[in-house]
């Protein structure tokens, strides 16, 4: 069960807590550049996931907008090891 889903510029861990992750850029609607394009930009997907199964797998998956192209990344595989509490994760894409 997908509990949040957050794109951003940088993830990082939060020094006043370990449990917690700090977004930078959430939120963003665009990214500007002065490359001339294509531009390759990389940012973060924090992903929070809950499930009353130990395990299980999870794919991302992009639809680029101009062509409805999807790319798909690698299974990651999750652990829940505790089945009451989320599970937290980062992709950097």
């Amino acid at each position: 069960m997908l509990k949040a889903f957050v794109l951003c510029e940088n993830i990082t861990d939060n020094p006043a807590s370990r449990d917690q992750k700090d977004l930078q850029g959430a939120g963003l609607s665009r990214m500007e550049c002065e490359d001339p394009l294509p531009v390759k930009l990389s940012f973060w997907v924090f992903v929070q996931l809950s499930d009353q199964k130990e395990s299980g797998e999870v794919r991302l998956a992009y639809m680029r907008a101009d062509t409805g192209r999807r790319t798909f990344f690698r299974p990651v595989t999750v652990r829940h090891s505790d089945t009451a509490q989320a599970t937290v994760f980062c992709i950097r894409m």
